[in-house]
């Protein structure tokens, strides 16, 4: 078996790999194949522009592009060069655009055109306001005072904006390397809280030991193929899909956005080995198969977030008719998860649990009120330390502190448990967990339920003042044509199925849900909307 590549630094890495193994494909899109060789070289050119454009050490660079290859050459060619990787989000407008491009301080943002139906020159264009050209070629916005550069692939209609091609082409090649410390600031990435404006997540190179010790912990080599659909905006994909298949020689299959059948298509294709996703896309990919199988026999194994009683019925179904899956815990804040399923695990472990603490990686479960360890089995605030976790809240030490304790602890406000097998289980996020009566109450288990109803499109779970009980589940449900027409027929449903404190005392149906740009559903909305019918 081939060893890893050990590194401290992320712009390392395609070199590192390149070195190794040359000829070997390292990264396919449709009908382009680049090898670690050919990778490497777009890395090193791309290096090599950002430092002719005035690009370096410390400085920050954003990218807001749909996958594409052109993201991870800037990942690691950004990294190289010691700037800072600030990927935005594709699912941002231009007033959630207008916010971190102003708040991150980048001073050069690669972009697109357009992707389907998105004009993303356009909405940059309003994020950004007016601007002016300098004499030495810079841009001036109204909206970022910090920006400098723009470079659009397939071109833009901004006012002093570079082409892709161009820019790629303005320099010699040539890098010169700065010193980089495995502890300087990499990555700035943007979390999407269900209040107020995103917070920004810095990182620095620690991500790529925790990839590394995945890797090993999976049992990844150089033949395994992974397909990468999963947006390169986020820290899961940046690290399971990208930095990991160069760790261990194996190659991507790059989609520009998940569709099922088009990634079952390349499983069988390809013979891909390795997916990653979240119970959207497991299911997604069992409707597929339903509709037109394919051999996916290739599949060794995905990555599939589990712990909730929601997530079980699909996880075993998973195992039975796509393939194994390994689970895991983390947050953005910790460069992903920090927990993982190991191979030999059992098939209850691997659909209920989160998997055990990753090497270097300490969890412990606290009661969130005194701060005392609970004992096994007992529901609390999920804590971590580890050398992953983040430098900080990016110019926000008061929220930084808020989250890290003098000892290095970190509060994830995760509600879960720790097993008699050391495995660790994600439950809630402790503010959405209900006391209902005097009983802790998991809403995704009460989502989870009522999601099996005939024509129920979605469904989120609150707590909701109640005389007796002081609080009790109101479930607010988004329902098709042929969804339940009455509080009464949900009511029913769920009666002799769930423990009575479980069910929903009211059901609201509503056109859709209030959600972030990131798509998690905003409960806090929701509450308000409870508290000020209450009030009136």
């Amino acid at each position: 078996m081939e060893e890893l590549i050990v590194c401290e630094r992320l712009g390392d890495l395609p070199e590192l790999a390149a070195d190794r193994w040359k000829g070997r494909p390292a990264l396919v899109l449709g009908d382009q194949t680049w090898t670690y060789k050919a990778f490497s070289e777009e890395v090193n050119k791309v290096a090599a522009s950002l430092q002719a454009m005035g690009i370096s050490k410390g400085d920050r660079v954003g990218i807001w592009m749909t996958n594409c290859p052109e993201i991870e050459f800037l990942i690691f060619a950004v990294a190289r060069v010691g700037a800072t990787v600030v990927p935005f989000n594709t699912r941002y407008r231009a007033s959630d655009l207008a916010y971190v491009i102003k708040a991150s301080g980048c001073v050069a943002l690669f972009s697109m055109r357009q992707s389907g139906p998105v004009h993303f020159d356009g909405l940059l264009a309003q994020a950004l306001g007016a601007v002016t050209v300098g004499c030495d070629k810079r841009i001036h916005a109204e909206g970022a005072p910090a920006l400098r550069h723009i470079i659009s692939i397939a071109g833009s209609d901004i006012d002093g904006a570079m082409d892709w091609n161009d820019f790629c082409a303005s320099s010699d090649g040539v890098v010169d390397l700065p010193d980089i410390a495995s502890e300087d600031p990499v990555l700035l990435v943007y979390t999407s809280g269900t209040t107020g404006h995103p917070k920004g997540v810095l990182l620095n190179h620690s991500g790529v030991r925790v990839c590394h010790d995945r890797c090993v912990i999976m049992e990844l080599t150089g033949k395994d193929v992974q397909l990468t659909y999963l947006p390169l905006f986020h820290t899961y994909a940046i690290c399971y899909s990208m930095i990991m298949a160069f760790q261990c020689g194996g190659y991507q299959v790059l989609m520009e956005a998940f569709d099922a059948d088009k990634a079952l298509d390349l499983i069988e294709a390809y013979g891909v080995t390795v997916v990653h996703g979240f119970d959207a896309h497991f299911n997604d990919f069992l409707l597929a198969m339903r509709r037109k199988p394919r051999n996916i026999s290739s599949l060794r194994f995905g990555t599939m977030t589990v712990g909730s009683d929601a997530s079980i019925p699909l996880a075993r179904e998973v195992q039975q008719k796509l393939c194994p899956t390994l689970s895991g815990y983390g947050m953005t804040e910790q460069w992903g998860a920090v927990t993982i399923t190991p191979q030999n695990a059992s098939g209850e472990q691997r659909c209920a649990a989160s998997g055990v603490p990753q090497p270097g990686v300490e969890i412990r479960i606290v009661d969130p009120v005194n701060g005392q360890m609970v004992p096994a089995g007992t529901l609390g605030e999920i804590q971590i330390r580890s050398y992953s976790c983040m430098i900080g809240y990016d110019a926000q030490p008061d929220a930084t502190a808020a989250v890290i304790d003098k000892k290095g602890w970190f509060r994830t406000g995760d509600a879960g448990i720790m097993r008699d097998d050391g495995h660790v289980r994600f439950l809630a996020r402790y503010k959405d967990i209900l006391k209902v009566g005097g009983e802790n109450v998991s809403p995704a288990e009460i989502e989870g339920f009522i999601s099996t109803m005939l024509g129920v499109d979605s469904v989120a779970v609150v707590g909701g003042a109640h005389l007796r009980l002081q609080e009790a589940p109101v479930a607010f449900i988004v329902r098709s044509e042929v969804g339940p027409r009455s509080e009464e027929e949900v009511i029913g449903f769920c009666r002799g199925k769930l423990a009575s404190f479980k069910i929903p005392v009211r059901v609201i149906f509503v056109d859709q849900l209030p959600v972030t740009p990131t798509g998690k559903v905003q409960k806090e909305l929701l509450r308000q909307r409870l508290v000020a019918e209450h009030a009136a």
